[in-house]
């Protein structure tokens, strides 16, 4: 399977581009990358600044329709990609979880899309998905419908609640994201 890093945000919140704070010895990427290839055959990295990635010698897919959010990214990221179902993950998620990630993959059989849930709501860039969304998503971008569970209705759709799944200390840290400094120095530093 693929696995989609979305890299491709202004992060505008954190002042500096966040798949590239330092994480440990590495970056924030770099640190997915490594969990990434223990699980997937290919990993593509969603970003329109390619130049910023060029020395991680993974794939670089543009958005579709540039300044359209993570929806354009997945849709991109959908389409270049060799097999049916992909990982999508945002790059300022530092804590992915393999069993986690493992546990998602094993819950598709039929789905186009395996989406956690917890008590903050859906984790859509922390989810699998079908190249059977690339064409709700285009209609929905088309119509500038923007947020990624826009296009939900319109596939099969399967939730994993927190209490679906064992190890629920993983299961929250591995969708928590750094958006702002503060989180960054609360869960980084």
């Amino acid at each position: 399977m693929t696995a989609i890093i979305l890299a491709g945000g202004k992060s505008l919140r954190m002042g500096s581009n966040k798949a590239l704070l330092r994480y440990g010895i590495s970056t924030l990427i770099e640190q997915q990358i490594t969990i990434l290839k223990n699980i997937f055959d290919e990993i593509l990295i969603s970003a329109d600044n390619a130049n910023a990635y060029e020395r991680l010698h993974l794939p670089i897919v543009p958005d579709i329709i540039p300044d359209m959010g993570p929806l354009s990214g997945i849709c991109a990221g959908l389409l270049r990609a060799a097999s049916f179902h992909s990982f999508v993950v945002a790059c300022d998620m530092p804590f992915i979880n393999e069993k986690l990630i493992l546990y998602l993959r094993e819950q598709l059989n039929s789905y186009d899309v395996v989406v956690p849930q917890t008590s903050r709501g859906l984790e859509p860039m922390h989810a699998f998905y079908s190249k059977n969304c690339i064409e709700p998503i285009f209609r929905c971008i088309e119509k500038g419908r923007l947020k990624i569970t826009d296009f939900f209705p319109e596939v099969k759709v399967k939730l994993i609640e927190e209490k679906d799944y064992k190890e629920l200390e993983t299961f929250s840290k591995s969708v928590i994201n750094l958006n702002t400094p503060e989180e960054y120095k609360k869960h980084c530093q």
